[in-house]
């Protein structure tokens, strides 16, 4: 009996590492203002708002429109404020992206793509 519980949980294992939060990671990219790290979690596309100039651009069009963003302000830190799943079961972090220029909020979805998440739209906003 051991060993079909020891087998259930290797076989399930891969399944659950798999869909793991990303939160962790795009927070700490966020906290450096690094766009290089942020923009590795991005669809093929995403749609990107940076107080108020809005599009739906390539992923790495968007790296550069953040690295540009994050040097010009000089984020200091980012800490998430809230949490959840929207209706479209996609998940959601709005938080405070602090610079050396203001705190903004930042809000990102992500959707799950196969068996990982990606952020597919960015916003930041006064």
């Amino acid at each position: 009996m051991k060993a079909i519980i020891v087998a259930f949980f290797i076989l399930l294992s891969p399944a659950l590492f798999a869909q793991a939060d990303i939160t962790p990671q795009v927070t700490e990219a966020l906290k450096k203002g690094d766009a290089n790290a942020l923009s590795a979690f991005f669809m093929s596309t995403v749609e990107l708002e940076i107080i108020g100039e809005e599009g739906t651009y390539s992923a790495p069009t968007a790296k550069t429109m953040l690295t540009k963003f994050f040097t010009e302000k000089q984020v200091k830190g980012f800490t998430v404020k809230h949490q959840g799943n929207s209706k479209l079961d996609d998940q959601y972090r709005i938080g405070e992206l602090t610079t050396a220029k203001g705190v903004f909020r930042l809000t990102f979805f992500m959707k799950k793509n196969g068996n990982t998440w990606q952020i597919k739209q960015l916003k930041i906003e006064s």
